[in-house]
């Protein structure tokens, strides 16, 4: 059994390796990344059977011969595909967002694998993540009890895996979830302003800027708690874009500056807007306004309009 796992969203990718060792009742897990083996030794892995009948998976990691990255120059693994090992679960994997479907290894891996897309998280794909989600612990759960979680947690996605849990630990006797155990167990988030002041910051969109500012002191948001907040939220955005571009995935970020990954996606989503030179100068303006409004020198209301009027 061959199988083809890609993706943005590491961590559903890892639990769907889980999954499967347990599944295939698996005994051996031989894991190699392809910057430091050769696609030879992997093969050899492959062909080897236990003398005891052990099942054995073997994962490799990091297949940048899948991408327009770097070009695979073996044929092996081609040939080997041709007659794969059935006492072996061979696993592909690589973060990414593309693969390079012009390469004949592509081909052959796509004409003989079980193909899973791991596409990160966002109010599109919400319900499919959710029905995956209970699913895989062979839970049962209707459509409308679906619908019902996402109308909760569609404006704060990135708090979606510890609601559920909470639903899964509430429902483990019974493995079945109704409508009446969503309503009595998930929290309703209601939209969070400071994240729609984010994006309107991003995209210079002063109307709905100061709209959302005056929503916040309406519902009695101190002006310095929404200037920490703003900092927070750009400090991590440059922080994120940074990383990023150095290669990291997304879970390497999140573990290193201990934020929770669906956070991180949306900070590199938005920081994508803006240069690390713009989020610097963001970063800096809301630090000068901070003094001026904690020295006294400008009232803090109108600190921040005039923070919002200069972008």
């Amino acid at each position: 059994m061959v199988y083809l796992l890609y993706g943005e969203f590491e961590s559903d990718i890892e639990k769907y390796i889980d999954k499967l060792v347990k599944d295939n009742n698996i005994d051996t897990k031989v894991v190699y990344n392809y910057k430091d083996t050769s696609i030879e030794d992997v093969v050899e892995e492959c062909s080897y059977t236990d003398l005891f009948g052990n099942k054995k998976m073997v994962i490799l990691n990091d297949c940048t011969f899948l991408t327009g990255k770097d070009t695979l120059e073996s044929d092996l693994m081609g040939k080997y595909l041709d007659n794969p090992n059935k006492d072996v679960i061979l696993v592909f994997k690589i973060v990414t967002d593309k693969l390079d479907e012009r390469k004949k290894l592509v081909k052959t891996i796509k004409s003989v694998a079980i193909v899973k897309e791991f596409k990160l998280l966002d109010e599109k794909n919400l319900d499919s993540y959710i029905k995956n989600y209970f699913e895989s612990l062979e839970f049962k759960i209707d459509s409308l009890s679906i619908n019902e979680i996402v109308s909760r947690l569609s404006s704060n996605t990135k708090v979606i895996d510890s609601e559920l849990d909470k639903l899964y630990l509430y429902k483990l006797n019974d493995k079945t979830i109704e409508l009446e155990d969503v309503k009595k167990v998930i929290t309703r988030y209601e939209d969070n302003t400071i994240f729609k002041l984010v994006d309107a910051v991003v995209k210079r969109d002063k109307e709905k800027i100061f709209y959302l500012y005056k929503e916040l002191l309406n519902n009695k948001e101190e002006p310095i708690m929404i200037l920490t907040m703003l900092a927070n939220q750009f400090r991590l955005m440059y922080q994120a874009k940074v990383l990023y571009n150095d290669g990291l995935s997304f879970k390497d970020i999140a573990s290193k500056l201990k934020e929770h990954p669906y956070r991180v996606q949306l900070a590199i989503q938005n920081s994508n807007n803006l240069s690390k030179k713009e989020l610097k100068n963001i970063i800096q303006k809301l630090a000068e306004t901070d003094y001026q409004i904690k020295t006294g020198i400008m009232d803090k209301e109108k600190a921040l309009e005039i923070f919002f009027l200069e972008l």
